[in-house]
Formats: C-alpha cells, structure tokens, sequence
C-alpha cells in the first residue's frame, strides 16, 4: 500500500511516505510548530515520492501519548486529509510504533518519552509483545520495573533520560533515537491494523495516560 505516516507527539515533527515498492521518505523538522509544518512536509514527501494525493490508500498517526496539543493537531490533520479525499486513516499508539523494530530475542525493549516532572511515557515489550499497560510513570519507578532483568533496551527519542543508569547495568543499553525507525513502525502496524480492523472513525481521539494541565 502507498501509506502516509506522521508523527506530532514530541517536538520532533516525522512524516513518511511509503510506497508500494517498500521505500520511504522522509521529512524531519525539530520545534513544536507541527500546525505550521506538518501540511508542508506532507507536501515535500509526495513531491519526492513522485505521488499525488489521490494514490494514497492509507492515512496514519501515532496517537499518543505524547504532547496534548501536539496529537490534536495529528489526529485532526488526518482526519480532515481522510475526509477531504475519501481516505482511510487509523491511529496507532506511539509507544507501540517506537518498539517496533527495535527488538532483540529474550531482551526487554522501553520506549521512552519525557513526560515531564522526572516521570516518562513508556511501555515493556519482549520478542515482540507489550507486557505491560502504557504508563505515565516516574524513573524510579520503571527502573525498579526492570530489578530483574538482565538485559533492557531503551528506545525512542528520550532513552538518553537512562544513558547514567545505562552505564551502571552492563545488561542496560540505550539506542540511538531512529525518526525513519519509528516511522516504518507505524506504517507496518497501520497497515496490519487496518487489515485486521478497518479504518478508525470520527469519534476516536489521543491516546492521553494524564488529564492536561489548564492554566
């Protein structure tokens, strides 16, 4: 499927096209500007693809969570985008497209995003399943999770939050933070949810793990 992927739940702006044919590409921008960004980088990927608007099949976003305002505007813009030009679209959690991917057999693989106030957004997965609930959690608190094992992989655009500790568990790494990686993810498990399920509908929304802050 030629599938169009964004991702707005950090501040780090990643959009994808993929093709048919298995390739991607890719526009990255850093800075909480997505209502500003997102539509022109949705542009440069179909320029560079050499698609038009009406060849793709499939719209997706990561849900959440994430910034508040961040996967309104994602969620919003695929939802119109779906509307406008008669495409499915489907939301996938963000945590979900970060691991995917990043795997080793036996190893338990963390994605992380900064949630602020010395507590992350993260989820535990092994060979390819979630094992745990998505969870707003302190670092203390997932570490203690993590007691053990010997083995732990952090991933995603915040794991730099785990480089100290990382240094202190000989079984602990942190990888490198790979936008394409977490792109692909959504696209691979978008395209396996629209199978299995369909397209998502109007009512559905974020993926929120805290009610935002008014004030």
């Amino acid at each position: 499927m030629n599938i169009l992927v964004f991702d707005t739940s950090t501040d780090l702006l990643a959009v994808g096209l993929a093709k048919k044919d298995g390739s991607m590409k890719l526009s990255v921008e850093s800075g909480f500007r997505h209502s500003e960004t997102l539509l022109p980088a949705i542009g440069r990927c179909l320029s560079e693809s050499g698609l038009e608007l009406k060849e793709i099949e499939l719209i997706a976003c990561a849900s959440g969570p994430g910034s508040f305002t961040g996967l309104r505007i994602g969620m919003s813009t695929a939802k119109g985008l779906s509307l406008a030009l008669g495409i499915p679209w489907v939301g996938v959690p963000t945590l979900d497209c970060v691991a995917f991917g990043s795997s080793a057999p036996g190893c338990v693989t963390v994605p992380v995003l900064d949630a602020r106030k010395n507590r992350v957004y993260a989820a535990l997965y092994k060979d390819g399943l979630r094992l745990s609930e998505y969870l707003d959690i302190s670092i203390a608190n997932l570490l203690a999770l993590l007691d053990g094992e010997a083995e732990a992989r952090f991933v995603g655009p915040d794991a730099d939050l785990f480089a100290d500790y990382a240094l202190e568990r000989p079984g602990f790494i942190v990888e490198t933070d790979s936008p394409e990686r977490k792109l692909r993810g959504l696209c691979a498990l978008a395209e396996l949810q629209y199978k299995e399920k369909g397209g998502a509908g109007d009512d559905e929304g974020p993926l929120y793990l805290r009610e935002p802050e008014i004030g």
